[in-house]
């Protein structure tokens, strides 16, 4: 075994020593924690409100009615997004400046086409609105707009907008010639149910029509078909016309603040609701609106001989009872070679709504132009004439039928005219007012006084003719007295018939002569009456052939006495 011995080693000459240096440590007092945090926690803050704070924006109004700095706030759905931080006037006192400070998660209200308004009570056709702001204080309504560019300068609205952008429901277009009663804020019905409301009107220079925007609210838009008819519903629509006495209203508020009404025609098959901002006619009554479609219109022209006071313009022209058109015009001809005017009567026809009776007729080939007129004139050669008629006795109005009356003479219609001319008959007024004139002058030649003459005289021969009896019964008894015994028996029982008979017949006498008195006055009493009569009849007579119309419209009422007096005295 051999041992081995630690010795020394001597150091490497290539390795270098390393040098061992202590830093000195840097001792910080405690009391340095306190500031540094509160940096930390303010920087935080900071941050966070720098992060929450939204776009400040400014909007300007009219005027600054209920706006008050740091108080007002800006709502959308009822929901705070902000606040007013300062109101001030524009440099032109114009204006009111209002500065808002939008809150960080709103900032995507700050775009181009978003609305601002001051929302407060209100009272208007639409009804009451804001109640809530009596107690709380008004605020900025806003309605977020869906551009993507930004912006900071807002002109708010001095009114709320009609139609909210989220707002469910479509908006159509009703063509209508006039506005009537209705405004913004007007309601519409569907089945005298509320279903949407005006929410616009302009004028269309281009069609000369009036533009009226609707808002049916959902889900009801899906009433709304092609096939809908619209109709202005304002206040109540009373007619009174040919066809009678009418009254219609939709309901109370319509009244006040106007109305449109719609209805689906019934028609086979459902239709798809329209789309939105189609665009719809707006009738002036439910009965137009309603009735079948019209079609192009078929000018004619009529031709009476006798007056027509109380057929106007817009009284229906009917055809077996179906009404086909209405008058367009009344106006004198003057005829060359006469002493008369006749009267012209100019009308529209739509013939479509003959229906079959109408789309049965083939037209020529090459005539399609003049179908309608074509159509007229094969009928007038069946026999259609054009009369007159009364249609309602209470206001005295006229209106035109078309019929096909019984022995009239043949005549025939010129199609190529502009407009043709439909032939026509005398009317059911025209010839009962010659009736009744001739009626009171036949009566008026009946010779009241002489009947009661004649019955007179008659009477005094009766008279008469009773004496003439007494005087042969009291004959017949001296010659009894003459004859033998047997006759005079034979006659005793003779004598006792006829004084029997004679005793009757003085007992008539008397009865006659008591009851002549009475007769005789009961008999001039009903000839003063027929004098009476025959005189009511004469004046009657004479104040029809001045005042024809009377047999309709009655006699005016006399003036009172009083009043009458009353002026002579002044």
């Amino acid at each position: 075994m051999t041992e081995t011995t630690d010795t020394p080693q001597e150091p490497d000459a290539s390795v270098p020593e390393m040098t061992v240096v202590r830093r000195k440590r840097m001792r910080v007092s405690l009391v340095w924690l306190v500031p540094i945090a509160a940096l930390v926690v303010g920087a935080i803050l900071v941050v966070r409100a720098l992060t929450s704070v939204g776009p400040e924006i400014t909007i300007t109004f009219r005027t600054a009615e209920g706006l008050e700095p740091e108080r007002t706030e800006v709502r959308f759905k009822e929901v705070a997004v902000g606040k007013v931080s300062r109101v001030a006037l524009s440099p032109d006192r114009e204006r009111v400046l209002v500065t808002v400070k939008l809150d960080k998660s709103a900032e995507s209200l700050a775009v181009d086409d978003t609305r601002f308004w001051v929302v407060k009570a209100r009272v208007g056709l639409a009804g009451v609105t804001g109640l809530g702001t009596l107690f709380s204080g008004s605020y900025i309504g806003v309605d977020a707009g869906a551009s993507e560019e930004g912006r900071t300068y807002f002109t708010g609205l001095e009114s709320p907008p009609l139609v909210l952008r989220d707002e469910p429901g479509r908006i159509f277009h009703l063509d209508a010639d006039e506005l009537g009663s209705l405004d913004v804020g007007s309601p519409v019905y569907y089945r005298r149910a509320r279903v949407g409301r005006v929410v616009g009107y302009a004028l269309d220079a281009v069609r000369d029509t009036l533009d009226v925007q609707v808002l049916i609210e959902a889900p009801n838009e899906r009433l709304v078909t092609n096939r809908s008819r619209f109709w202005n519903a304002s206040g109540v629509d009373v007619t009174l016309d040919a066809n009678g006495f009418q009254l219609n209203t939709e309901s109370l508020i319509s009244l006040i603040a106007g109305g449109v009404a719609f209805a689906n025609v019934d028609d086979e098959g459902r239709a798809e609701p329209a789309d939105a901002e189609s665009r719809f006619e707006l009738f002036s009554t439910r009965k137009a609106a309603l009735a079948p479609p019209d079609g192009p219109a078929q000018r004619i022209r009529m031709v009476f001989e006798q007056a027509q006071r109380g057929l106007v313009v817009g009284a229906p022209v009917d055809m077996l009872g179906i009404q086909i058109g209405k008058v367009r015009g009344v106006r004198l001809m003057n005829k060359e070679g006469s002493e008369k005017f006749p009267v012209e009567v100019t009308a529209d026809l739509f013939l479509e709504r003959l229906g079959s009776v109408r789309s049965a007729f083939k037209v020529p080939a090459g005539a399609e132009t003049r179908a309608d007129a074509l159509f007229l004139k094969r009928l007038v050669d069946a026999g259609m004439r054009a009369q007159v008629r009364t249609g309602n006795l209470l206001t005295g109005q006229l209106y035109v039928a078309l019929d096909f009356p019984p022995k009239v003479e043949k005549a025939t219609m010129d199609a190529n005219a502009e407009p043709p001319t439909v032939p026509s008959i005398r009317g059911t007024l025209a010839d009962l007012q010659p009736q009744i004139a001739d009626i009171v002058a036949r009566v008026g030649k009946i010779r009241f006084d002489e009947i009661g003459k004649e019955l007179q005289s008659t009477l005094q021969r009766a008279g008469a003719a009773s004496d003439g009896l007494k005087d042969t019964l009291a004959s017949a008894n001296a010659t009894i007295k003459l004859l033998t015994p047997e006759a005079q028996r034979a006659l005793v029982d003779v004598q006792k018939t006829l004084t029997s008979a004679q005793t009757t017949l003085a007992n008539l006498d008397r009865n006659v002569t008591q009851a002549e008195a009475p007769l005789q006055q009961n008999v001039n009493q009903a000839l003063v009456e027929m004098r009476r009569a025959a005189q009511a009849l004469r004046v009657l007579a004479d104040y029809l052939q001045r005042h024809p119309e009377a047999l309709l419209r009655g006699k005016p009422a006399d003036p009172d006495p009083a009043s009458l007096s009353s002026e002579t005295k002044k």
